[in-house]
């Protein structure tokens, strides 16, 4: 066991070496700089697009759940086909919803 805690702190202070170096090269004042911009950039260009699919996919949600279930008999044939049409609609705003996090960070 005493090995191991000696690991850890050699693995520490490598650690913190490698953070020094990289600051060092790089002329950053903290480690994380640019890459920490790089997400805040965009986030703020991803948001409003998916902000506005998020706000499509919870009225599709809303009106799905005022439907009649698939075995109501109140499940005409027509409102059936309406039905599966927002079930698509939703199915396609979380797939833009998962691009657009996926694009961006």
């Amino acid at each position: 066991a005493p090995a191991v805690m000696g690991l850890g702190g050699e693995v520490k202070k490598k650690l913190r070496e490698t953070r020094k170096a990289v600051i060092d090269v790089s002329g950053a004042t903290e480690i994380s700089g640019p890459h920490i911009q790089l997400m805040r950039a965009s986030s703020t260009i991803r948001n409003p697009y998916v902000d506005s699919i998020n706000l499509v996919q919870a009225e599709i949600l809303k009106v799905l759940r005022s439907m009649p279930e698939d075995d109501s008999p109140a499940l005409s044939p027509e409102l059936k086909e309406i039905k599966r049409l927002r079930e698509d609609a939703l199915k396609l705003s979380i797939k833009g919803i998962a691009q657009g996090m996926r694009n961006s960070g």
